[in-house]
């Protein structure tokens, strides 16, 4: 007689809520997705600028605030509309690789090690397509001068049809930008993500615990508030907060997440970030 697999066991912290999944999990899922007012905004102004415009579409937001699902949702509308994206994540910081590696992204052929090389292969190959190519470039804070100017190039590289370039980062992309004119004055969209504000903290959080299979809210409102102050509304936090808020409530036996126990959680998460700090130290 063949064995029957057993059916895996539920967890009951999640079973106390009546959740069939976790609601606050940090791997990206489209099922889970949350259209922000800014992220809306966010992705009209950058397809206007690769559609309408061209040059460079720039994005910046805090670790966390949703830059990488945003240029999922951005890859996907553009594929919609036809054009053909090259994407790199976690770019090499050089200007040779970094051809290098849009070259493979954008189904180019190999080239040599150079970046001339790469830079005449890509435009070539850019040229192929006919105009219908865009360039996304995720956490560009990484990339140096030379790879900057790189992209900028390609944008416009002489008689052939330039393809727009999107580049998302951090902060600190923002001063790379403006220390470079011939760079900065080839941006022709800038779009900076904010953190959510209460309002979008709530209905990001009724949502996703909707998804998971909750059918009423399990976060008070002064839980929500409290959520928002400590997160400053950026999704990953939020995430965090209240997937270990979930769990605490649950261990304690409550009927809904409070204030109270959101503060607890926020003073355990600062205090192994205090240890973590001086453990390096």
């Amino acid at each position: 007689m063949s064995a029957v697999a057993a059916a895996p066991t539920q967890d009951p912290r999640l079973a106390h809520w009546g959740l069939v999944e976790p609601p606050f999990a940090l791997d990206p899922d489209p099922r889970f997705a949350f259209e922000r007012s800014d992220h809306r905004e966010g992705l009209a102004r950058i397809l206007f600028g690769i559609t309408q415009i061209g040059g460079v579409v720039l994005v910046t937001g805090e670790i966390g605030c949703g830059k990488t699902m945003l240029a999922t949702s951005l890859t996907s509308m553009m594929r919609d509309d036809g054009l053909r994206v090259a994407r790199v994540s976690n770019p090499p910081r050089t200007g040779a690789a970094l051809l290098g590696d849009l070259l493979e992204a954008s189904g180019g052929p190999p080239a040599g090690r150079t970046a001339a090389r790469r830079a005449a292969a890509l435009r070539t190959h850019l040229a192929d397509g006919g105009g219908r190519f865009a360039l996304l470039v995720d956490e560009a804070q990484r990339l140096d001068r030379r790879a900057l100017d790189e992209l900028r190039l390609l944008t416009n590289p002489g008689d052939a049809p330039g393809a727009p370039v999107v580049l998302l980062g951090q902060p600190e992309l923002l001063p790379k930008i403006t220390a470079m004119p011939q760079v900065d004055q080839r941006v022709a969209v800038r779009h900076h993500l904010r953190g959510m504000d209460p309002a979008e903290v709530k209905e990001y959080v009724d949502h996703r615990t909707r998804v998971a299979g909750a059918e009423r809210p399990l976060f008070s409102n002064r839980a929500i508030e409290a959520i928002h102050v400590e997160s400053r509304g950026i999704p990953r936090l939020v995430n965090m907060t209240c997937a270990s808020a979930l769990f605490i409530a649950a261990i304690r036996g409550e009927t809904k997440v409070t204030e109270d126990t959101v503060r607890d959680v926020a003073e355990d998460q600062r205090a192994a970030r205090d240890v973590g700090e001086g453990a390096v130290q």
